[in-house]
């Protein structure tokens, strides 16, 4: 796991190079200006003009000093600052005046003051624009004139680069409401929350560290509760399948899912389940729609409740299940199950009665559940896997407030309940019963389809009946439905690919994991 950090503790790392190892700050700034030139001098090495967009703290202080070093390589340079010289922190304004005094010997190197908004369009031409305006100090909205300045480059042709953090985006939480669209973000000293997610997974672009030049000491006695997964971690998670084994042993999954209206996604997560490496998968689904399942399914068992004139789950159909849960290892619920009164009180019905049991909630069973009834009952062994719109309605709460603290709103629900979340979305977050944040880094937009989420939940279904342990399925499960996706890519275009090419494909992202992991 790659661990993410709070903007306070790169605050204190500062510190600790300034005030206890006595680095000075401006051997900092300079340490992090060489580091950056050098990303994006490998990066786009064809650039032959470079505007830099200065603020007056240390951000600021970043891009002065990138500047020179274009300059000093023979690239064209044009520099804006943003705030009156005199406004400028102490190690900013050492930069400024190095790079001022040099504009007067150079014909490469230009710098002027921002005064107006169309003062910006000097650089619409150069190949890329560098963001050394605020830094990852930012919070709140973005006021003026950085509102407009942003506006206004983001429609650039340009390729952009942000110093540290994109100006507008805060980096704790990722929200903002202004943020500077990157290609490519330099961060420094470590990464940190703000970038992967929210409004960073959108405009940070391609994340790349540069250490400050003082080593990673300092981090060593900080507590982590966010990170990044690795292909290791999910290499390491595997499940290993004994000589022994047989069908059984390998793990079975009982779908509750699907209706009449709502077939196929019973058919993707129970097929799904078979595909991740279970050894049995049984689907239960009302009589009516059998015959609709039946031709695509033909190694999953079907059992059916009911009469033709059943639909959708109801109470009595709980009654005829009882074998069948105490056979399951894992549950799987919700996929298509429709969202009538009589199916969201069996679903309730179902959970009181489940007992122990590892239990994938999904869709429609999301949908039959509140916090209220969560309150009465022991999530322990179960994963949540809703979207950010199931999961608003599930805690009663705005999806535009969870976007501001995306993270916070996920700890406290995981926490709260002592379960595990699978909060959906681009990208997903796992959250696990301590508050410790998963970030997932795989994944596309050609995932944005009908059934893609029913796919994951098999396969969170047919991982967890061997891994037996929800928290590593959850991250193993979420890594490789959406690796799998990312293979896609090799074969079909982006909007091209189906959930049934991800099944398909999922056995090539394990093959991935097993041959690139050393």
């Amino acid at each position: 796991m790659i661990p993410l950090y709070n903007t306070s503790d790169i605050r204190r790392l500062d510190s600790f190079a300034i005030n206890s190892l006595k680095v000075p700050g401006i051997v900092l700034m300079e340490n992090a200006s060489i580091g950056i030139y050098q990303i994006i001098n490998q990066k786009y090495s064809g650039i032959k003009s470079i505007g830099i967009i200065c603020g007056k703290g240390n951000n600021g202080g970043d891009g002065f000093a990138v500047a020179r070093h274009f300059s000093n390589a023979g690239i064209e340079v044009k520099v804006i600052y943003v705030g009156a010289a005199n406004s400028m922190s102490g190690d900013c304004r050492t930069n400024y005046e190095i790079l001022k005094r040099l504009s007067l010997r150079r014909n490469n190197l230009k710098i002027r003051a921002f005064k107006f908004v169309n003062d910006i369009n000097w650089l619409i031409k150069c190949d890329l624009i560098v963001d050394a305006m605020l830094g990852s100090g930012f919070k709140g909205e973005l006021k003026e004139p950085y509102y407009s300045i942003v506006n206004t480059v983001n429609k650039f042709r340009s390729v952009k680069c942000a110093v540290d953090i994109p100006t507008g985006l805060n980096s704790d939480t990722g929200s903002g409401d202004c943020v500077f669209n990157s290609d490519l973000t330099i961060t420094l000293g470590e990464f940190k929350k703000g970038l992967f997610i929210e409004k960073g997974y959108q405009n940070c672009g391609d994340v790349k560290l540069k250490e400050i030049g003082i080593g990673n000491d300092f981090f060593n006695n900080i507590k982590i509760d966010t990170y990044l997964i690795e292909p290791e971690d999910v290499f390491r998670s595997l499940p290993k399948r004994s000589k022994l084994a047989n069908k059984y042993s390998a793990g079975k999954v009982l779908s509750i899912a699907g209706s009449y209206q709502y077939p196929g996604a019973a058919v993707l997560a129970s097929h799904s389940a078979l595909v991740a490496g279970a050894g049995a998968s049984v689907l239960y689904i009302p009589e009516s729609a059998k015959k609709l399942v039946h031709k695509s399914l033909t190694e999953v068992v079907v059992e059916s409740y009911g009469t033709s004139k059943t639909y959708w789950l109801n109470s009595d159909a709980l009654k005829h299940i009882k074998e069948r849960i105490r056979w399951a290892d894992v549950l799987v619920i919700g996929p298509g199950l429709g969202r009538s009164s009589e199916t969201k009180d069996a679903v309730r019905k179902l959970l009181l009665n489940k007992g122990t049991k590892y239990t994938v909630l999904d869709a429609d069973a999301l949908n039959a559940l509140d916090e209220k009834f969560l309150a009465q009952i022991d999530l322990n062994d179960c994963l949540f896997t809703p979207h950010l719109g199931e999961f608003a309605n599930l805690i009663n709460t705005d999806i535009s407030r969870i976007r501001k603290d995306i993270l916070k709103y996920g700890r406290d629900f995981a926490v709260r309940h002592k379960t595990v979340l699978i909060l959906k979305g681009a990208p997903t977050i796992i959250f696990n019963k301590s508050g410790e944040a998963f970030i997932n880094t795989t994944g596309n937009s050609g995932m944005a389809k009908f059934g893609t989420g029913d796919v994951l939940t098999g396969i969170l279904g047919g991982l967890l009946a061997q891994i037996k342990n929800t928290e590593t399925a959850a991250y193993t499960a979420v890594y490789l439905h959406s690796l799998s996706a990312d293979l896609l890519l090799q074969k079909k275009p982006l909007s091209n690919y189906l959930p049934t090419d991800i099944i398909k494909n999922f056995p090539n992202s394990i093959k991935f994991i097993e041959g690139s992991v050393v």
